[in-house]
């Protein structure tokens, strides 16, 4: 380890130099190399590591013909090594890191060595119980291997969807917004011309239900048109742009939060908030979070209760299993769309026909669920609004 970090350490003071550095860099790398090859093969080492495996492999062989020899299965040992399987099985199922499933069957592997000596020396039971437990051992590896290589590729896999969403929405910002810019400043002034020459209120047009459009409301809808394109862009820019980091994730008491930092920024309303449950406590990234929880109430401001009720009403009801915290949201406003799914509410710009909205809300809420490694569902139980979010407690 030593002699491979000088070598790199001298390669990369040489590379620093450009190109000739880095070809005498290499050079003299090559010659230490060399050297070592010369060393090696001047002391004998290479035969005496031949030597070492071959007596290894040949103490394997013996050991094998041996074991093969003088064990036979019988019910007793069939029952132990059912027993180690068990054992071993469970540590793999039901511990939830690595480290701890290798480290509770190395202690298994440790115990049955002297085990297995006194069954088979004391009471003539042969079990096969360690080489059982090295082979899961090796799948156990083999497994987590997997694992890691699975979640590297969905996280490049999702690094480069984030990348496209960000060259699409800069592509947006920087050349769309302008072109919007340079369509808008004529129409404002030729509202202003028509405004100054008295013919707003000529008719331009028949809508398709029979009635007549003047100059001065098309005008109107077209420019409200393209103040509409243009918050589109600036919104979808913010929420796909702002990232939710790991290291800003913090632990948190969930009700405390609600009418503390939440609540407050509501009050007043068209709504009177509710938060029902015991204290949980779980890791959450804080700004991320509230947001999602504003843009629900955002939601509900706009669409479940469009008009003053007095009995209006949001509950936030929360609980907890052993692994996962359960906020179940409901509010007696207008009903959930029923043609709505979960995935259509948590996608970009879709939306209900009726809504008024841009359809980024229920983007940003699944875009924190996803964050935390959490799981949204619209339940339909005759409430008029029903979410259910579960986030798991040690945050993702």
């Amino acid at each position: 380890m030593g002699f491979m970090y000088l070598l790199t350490r001298i390669r990369n003071t040489f590379t620093a130099a450009g190109r000739q550095g880095a070809f005498l860099a290499n050079l003299l790398i090559g010659g230490a190399i060399a050297f070592f090859v010369y060393f090696i093969q001047q002391t004998g080492l290479i035969e005496l590591l031949l030597n070492r495996i071959l007596y290894l492999l040949l103490l394997a062989i013996g050991t094998v013909i041996r074991y093969k020899q003088f064990h036979s299965l019988s019910l007793s040992g069939l029952l132990v090594d059912a027993v180690i399987i068990f054992l071993a099985a469970g540590c793999w199922t039901y511990l939830k890191t690595v480290p701890a499933r290798i480290l509770y069957n190395g202690l298994l592997l440790l115990a049955l060595i002297p085990l297995t000596f006194v069954l088979s020396n004391r009471y003539g039971i042969f079990s096969s119980g360690l080489p059982i437990v090295i082979g899961i051992l090796v799948a156990i590896l083999l497994d987590a291997t997997n694992d890691l290589a699975k979640n590297r590729f969905r996280q490049r896999i999702a690094e480069e969807k984030q990348e496209a969403e960000y060259s699409i929405v800069r592509h947006l910002a920087h050349n769309v917004k302008p072109s919007l810019q340079i369509v808008r400043s004529p129409l404002v002034a030729l509202q202003g011309l028509m405004a100054e020459r008295g013919l707003m209120d000529v008719e331009l047009s028949r809508r398709l239900d029979g009635s007549r459009e003047t100059v001065g409301e098309a005008l109107v809808n077209a420019i409200a048109s393209l103040g509409q394109i243009n918050g589109i862009i600036d919104n979808t820019r913010k929420l796909v742009t702002r990232e939710i980091n790991r290291e800003e994730f913090g632990e948190v008491e969930l009700k405390e939060l609600l009418e503390k930092e939440v609540f407050p920024l509501h009050s007043g309303g068209k709504f009177h908030l509710v938060v029902e449950g015991a204290a949980v406590r779980l890791r959450l990234h804080r700004d991320s979070f509230i947001e999602a929880v504003n843009n629900l109430l955002r939601n509900a401001d706009v669409h479940g209760f469009p008009a003053y009720c007095p009995n209006a009403e949001v509950r936030f009801l929360l609980r907890q299993t052993r692994k996962n915290v359960v906020i179940d949201y409901v509010n007696n406003g207008r009903p959930f769309p029923a043609n709505l799914s979960t995935e259509e509410f948590l996608s970009f710009g879709r939306k209900s026909v009726e809504s008024p909205g841009e359809g980024l809300g229920g983007a940003w809420v699944g875009k924190v669920i996803e964050a935390h490694g959490g799981k949204f569902e619209i339940v339909r139980d005759g409430e008029p609004v029903h979410f259910r979010i579960t986030l798991p407690k040690r945050g993702n």
